[in-house]
């Protein structure tokens, strides 16, 4: 091998060695790691400037009892953000840690998402939420036990118009007209 060719070599070797040994291998769940949890979500609906509680169902299609490590929410677009609430609450003891075989939870508390201010009226699809556990009772205090993806979702918010309310003068203006015309059908009487 010349100089420049054992270099690239070594090189692409090194770099290929680092990798390998940088990426954990991969864990799983129930013998079928991804997908063992079906996340269900409402449709999310609000205006600029809401914040939004997204309660959903968590279904386990595996055996065992699967335990909550950690949960994501990726928004697609700076208009929209968020902050996953599941593993969190369970943390807390505010909300589930884990889902029993065969089962499902409903009224979970999955995440929170915050519509901006400015937010122009539209669908905002494209944004994920997931959900990593695995099966040892230990998840919610050592993350680095359970890493198996149990479940992921892709959902859209829907971002509503403005409904326009009258302004105070417009009121105003209303009141004291009422109040000619009461004035004018009490002289009339008279």
């Amino acid at each position: 091998m010349t100089g420049i060719t054992k270099s690239k070599f070594l090189t692409s070797a090194g770099l290929l060695t680092l990798l390998c040994v940088l990426l954990p291998p991969v864990v799983r769940a129930d013998g079928t790691g991804r997908g063992d949890v079906i996340i269900t979500l409402p449709t999310i609906s609000g205006g600029a400037g809401d914040a939004i509680v997204v309660f959903g169902k968590l279904t386990n299609t595996s055996s065992n009892t699967l335990d909550f490590a950690n949960d994501s929410l990726t928004p697609n677009n700076t208009a929209i953000g968020g902050v996953a609430d599941l593993a969190f609450n369970g943390f807390l003891g505010l909300g589930p840690n884990s889902v029993g075989g065969n089962s499902t939870l409903t009224g979970v508390d999955l995440f929170t998402i915050f519509i901006a201010n400015d937010a122009s009226p539209g669908l905002y699809d494209v944004n994920f939420y997931d959900l990593l556990g695995g099966t040892d009772a230990n998840c919610t205090l050592d993350f680095s036990l359970c890493g198996v993806q149990l479940g992921t979702v892709e959902f859209a918010v829907n971002v509503q118009g403005v409904v326009p309310t009258p302004e105070p003068g417009t009121l105003v203006l209303l009141v004291v007209g009422l109040l000619a015309g009461l004035l004018v059908i009490r002289r009339a009487w008279q």
